[in-house]
């Protein structure tokens, strides 16, 4: 009988014990899979990017809703379920459909509790909010190379379409494809960050078959960013370099040309 009560007590504690450890593995298997299919255009705490910041959003949205957004946003879409369409709306774009699956958004879904600060992963600190990046400073020469690389007359580094291959754009000296998405009011939509989380990620899926393995660079990312954010700034009228120095440089030519032909008239 003795030993009975003893098999027993370490059954029952064998069992409390893979029951705390749960939740930390559940939670380690979420943060590998939220670094590797949602990161690129979600932050947890760092603001909206490609798509909404997700820190809190276990408290805002119930677990069934979560699990569809993230198994099949595109079903979601099309049974205008309201609060999809308000985030397309917002956003500019539907979700990709990645192919998770129902367990795995699960398990994303306890890394964001736990990573929002109201979830109970064993030993894991919520995560520290993250801070914006730097805004691009836009130059003459860094939009002049996102508009080359956009258009394909300068080639991506690892062998990616360029953009206009298969989106319309509408700016001068720009001529695009109609295969996919016009790209015209882009930046005004999503802003910096959410343009480079999508530019980062490329996971639509058309998008993914064609540069899966060709991501885009960093410096690649940062002037496309240079050249739409420009042809944004010149839609509404103004600059987003500073124009005056070339102003002045123009003017100085023009008053040199000027003096240039009064010598050859007064000869």
């Amino acid at each position: 009988m003795t030993r009975g009560i003893l098999r027993a007590a370490v059954s029952h504690l064998s069992l409390i014990l893979m029951l705390s450890l749960a939740p930390h593995a559940y939670g380690d298997a979420g943060k590998e899979l939220f670094d590797k299919q949602c990161s690129g255009c979600h932050t947890i705490g760092g603001g909206d990017a490609g798509g909404p910041d997700l820190k809190g959003v276990t408290g805002k949205r119930p677990e069934e809703w979560l699990v569809k957004v993230i198994v099949e946003p595109d079903k979601l879409t099309a049974a205008r379920d309201p609060v999809q369409l308000e985030l397309v709306k917002k956003h500019g774009y539907e979700m990709p459909n990645l192919g998770i699956s129902r367990d795995d958004a699960l398990q994303i879904i306890a890394y964001l509790k736990a990573a929002s600060g109201g979830g109970a992963v064993a030993g894991e600190q919520p995560a520290a909010e993250a801070a914006k990046p730097a805004e691009t400073v836009v130059t003459p020469e860094l939009a002049t190379r996102g508009r080359a690389l956009f258009t394909g007359a300068k080639p991506f580094a690892k062998g990616g379409a360029p953009c206009a291959a298969c989106h319309p754009f509408r700016a001068p000296g720009v001529s695009g494809g109609n295969m996919a998405a016009d790209l015209s009011d882009l930046y005004e939509g999503m802003g910096e960050q959410g343009l480079r989380g999508v530019l980062k990620s490329l996971k639509f899926p058309v998008m993914k078959k064609v540069y899966e393995n060709r991501p885009l660079t960093e410096e690649e990312i940062t002037a496309i960013v240079a050249f739409l954010k420009d042809a944004a700034a010149q839609k509404r009228g103004g600059w987003s370099f500073d124009i005056f120095p070339l102003a002045g440089t123009g003017f100085f030519v023009f008053c040199l040309a000027g003096l240039i032909l009064y010598k050859r008239r007064t000869r």
